[in-house]
């Protein structure tokens, strides 16, 4: 049983196999209303601001709902719960196409989101943390590093479906592939016995994380980082071709100088395949360094806008991967699963409100002002990076002797 249990990591079969299954719902949740919103705003007259703020909706309730699912997913059997997080989705996209009035085309979002919670990166890490400790990295960059073709992947195929079907027939259609594809899938990758598998063995002192939970400021510190982390993500996710397009670029330099996050993304991810052993907390500084570089150089000239993407592509895709690693690497592995709950809350509550936020700011100030409020929030958000990594190190020094395991 040692053997075994010193052995025991996410194999990278299983990583590319819920890697695939994230697209599926990403692309069913998050990333659907930037294909299918307009279509579905010319087709039933229903406002521009209604139809996007059901997605808000969505986000808002899987942030409430976040912390309650971290815990369940803590129990014995407790990821088993992820299993329906295909079938809820797939419930509200079943809801939002047969809607014939705006009402019930929230409650279909309000189901999805509720789906997220179950399904999305924030449950999946926790699950994947509580299995296998510390050991749960390496999963986690190859899990976000498959994901990060979801919108290559699933945005042409929603318009050729959007081509052929309608929206209310996109939907459908998207949500028999989710019931059939996301229940079996989970139900093989979280079986009954799970509970009984071994544990990962603690790791050797040098490869631990600092004993922070202690400290209570260094859980706020990170919880602030990852929010304002999500914040940016949102407001260049939501805006990005109102920011290029305000450099001065036409719609499909735009939409090509857009393109280059995809890759950029997907790119550093598949660099930290061959740099395992980097420090978090290095890490955490170099990704917002990379987002704050990157909102410099889109300030500037539209001759920089590419380099812009492509600096912030990098740095968010690091940060991607950080939001599963950080808190592990600080805190360990006890606790985990209702650890990432807790600090999903805010995030995602976060994400609610950026869309209707960064709309008023564009609406009243303009776009540039827009990116500025961004620049501002990137650059906190290093500084607090730099705070994490001196108060943990601080923290460490003070208490040499505890040292958090990682089972």
């Amino acid at each position: 049983m040692d053997a075994v249990q010193q052995t025991l990591s996410p194999s990278r079969r299983l990583s590319i196999v819920l890697g695939f299954t994230q697209i599926l719902l990403w692309g069913g949740s998050f990333f659907l209303m930037a294909i299918v919103g307009e279509p579905i705003v010319r087709n039933t007259g229903w406002s521009h601001e209604m139809v996007y703020g059901a997605l808000s909706l969505a986000l808002l309730i899987s942030g409430l709902m976040a912390p309650f699912i971290g815990r369940v997913i803590g129990k014995p059997l407790g990821e088993r719960l992820m299993r329906f997080s295909g079938l809820v989705i797939a419930a509200g996209l079943a809801i939002a196409a047969i809607a014939p009035h705006v009402t019930v085309f929230f409650l279909g979002w309000a189901v999805i989101g509720t789906g997220m919670a179950l399904g999305l990166y924030d449950a999946l890490f926790a699950a994947l943390g509580k299995r296998y400790g510390a050991t749960a990295g390496m999963a986690f960059t190859y899990i976000t590093l498959i994901s990060g073709f979801c919108t290559t992947i699933i945005w042409p195929l929603l318009t050729l479906l959007l081509g052929q079907f309608g929206w209310r027939g996109t939907l459908l259609i998207y949500a028999a592939v989710l019931a059939v594809v996301i229940f079996p899938v989970y139900t093989y990758i979280f079986p009954k016995n799970s509970a009984n598998a071994p544990r990962p063995a603690p790791k050797p002192l040098r490869e631990l994380a600092p004993p922070t939970t202690g400290d209570p400021k260094v859980y706020y510190l990170v919880m602030v980082h990852l929010t304002i982390g999500a914040i940016l993500m949102t407001g260049m996710s939501v805006h990005m071709i109102d920011i290029l397009r305000n450099n001065g670029l036409s719609l499909p330099a735009a939409v090509g100088i857009g393109a280059l996050l995809g890759p950029s993304q997907v790119g550093v991810r598949f660099l930290d395949l061959f740099w395992p052993k980097k420090s978090q907390l290095t890490a955490t500084a170099i990704s917002s360094a990379g987002v704050l570089t990157g909102m410099g150089l889109l300030l500037g000239s539209p001759a920089l806008a590419a380099m812009g993407i492509v600096s912030y592509g990098v740095g968010n895709g690091m940060r991607t991967i950080l939001r599963g690693t950080l808190p592990l690497h600080l805190f360990g592995a006890d606790g985990y699963a209702a650890l990432m709950g807790k600090l999903a809350r805010p995030q995602l509550i976060a994400q609610a409100a950026t869309p209707f936020v960064g709309g008023w700011v564009i609406q009243s100030m303009g776009v540039s002002a827009f990116v500025w409020v961004l620049a501002v929030l990137a650059g906190i958000n290093l500084l607090i990076s730099l705070l994490i990594r001196k108060t943990a190190v601080v923290h460490v020094m003070a208490e040499p002797s505890v040292i958090r395991k990682a089972s």
